[in-house]
């Protein structure tokens, strides 16, 4: 009888044991039932999250944290700057588009953010060129001669102004990736002194916040 009841305890010790590592090696994120690992994910703001839930996923960083987990993106959006629902539609695209109250009611200043494709046997370059198109007169792009190089935390942006057109600034800044390029437009309107020639476009208040987005991207190469 003793050693029935011993080969039983044996047993059910075992089958114990065995369930405990098929859950730790078939679930890494999670330590024990209803237990995740203590592991944090930085958001682009320094703030930090851990894992939750049954599947022990990342949290989402909380505003104003931006993550746009299908491109790989997240970003700090600059104050003042709500997402508009209204600028989606058809155009897959178009990633997240944020507006701000201007001086002036009937406009808002705008950031937009795009990822191009790179087609098979084009380069990054030609997408760009492609995707750029000076305004007012819808004018294409045919080398890189209106274009500057910057450098924002580490990533290389390809920069250019669009627009400059009645108290109007429109700048696009374009980062390569290994098969897409994603874009980041600002248009800012109220500028004073817009047709001078002289005008420093990176001193314009709208134009340092999407410098300030961009100093906050964490982007997949």
């Amino acid at each position: 009888m003793k050693q029935l009841l011993a080969g039983v305890v044996i047993l059910f010790v075992v089958g114990i044991a065995s369930f405990l590592y098929r859950n730790t090696v078939e679930r890494p994120g999670v330590a024990l039932e209803g237990a995740c690992t203590m592991e944090a994910k930085i958001c682009p703001d320094g703030t930090s999250v851990g894992r939750e839930g049954p599947s022990c996923e990342f949290s989402a960083c909380l505003p104003p944290n931006v993550e746009i987990p299908s491109a790989g993106v997240s970003f700090v959006i600059p104050e003042g700057y709500a997402a508009d629902e209204n600028a989606y539609g058809a155009n897959t695209e178009l990633l997240a588009a944020f507006t701000k109250p201007s001086l002036s009611e009937a406009v808002r200043h705008t950031i937009v953010v795009y990822q191009y494709p790179i087609p098979a046997g084009k380069t990054a370059d030609e997408v760009i060129l492609a995707r750029t198109r000076y305004q007012p007169a819808d004018e294409a792009a045919e080398d890189f001669a209106r274009f500057s190089t910057k450098s924002v935390n580490g990533k290389v942006f390809r920069t250019t102004t669009i627009e400059r057109f009645e108290a109007l600034v429109h700048t696009s800044y374009f980062l390569a990736r290994e098969g897409n390029v994603l874009r980041f437009d600002v248009t800012e309107h109220d500028v004073t002194g817009w047709i001078e020639p002289g005008l420093s476009v990176d001193t314009l208040p709208e134009h340092q916040a999407l410098n300030t987005l961009l100093a906050s991207l964490q982007a997949a190469p």
